[in-house]
């Protein structure tokens, strides 16, 4: 394996990992409930959806933008109209 199939094979795994939170691997599905986040704050829960913060605040209010259907299948809900 080259040092470049191994950085590919690490990316590809890294995208299946979760958040972290104080160094451990979030155990949270969904998006986060507490804390104070910041607007388009990336988040991966514990099964693998990425949620983004649309609105900050404490909790933030979060949209999300992939999520896990199950082994290594995934799905990207039907994006919302825009407002004009």
């Amino acid at each position: 394996m080259t040092a470049d199939n191994f950085t590919l094979l690490a990316e590809a795994i890294a995208k299946r990992v979760a958040t972290y939170q104080n160094g451990s691997p979030t155990t949270i599905i969904g998006p986060p409930k507490s804390g104070a986040r910041i607007l388009n704050e990336f988040w991966r829960d514990a099964l693998g959806g990425d949620w983004v913060c649309t609105g900050a605040g404490t909790p933030g209010t979060w949209k999300q933008v992939k999520r896990h259907t199950g082994g290594y299948v995934w799905e990207v809900p039907e994006v919302e109209p825009q407002c004009r």
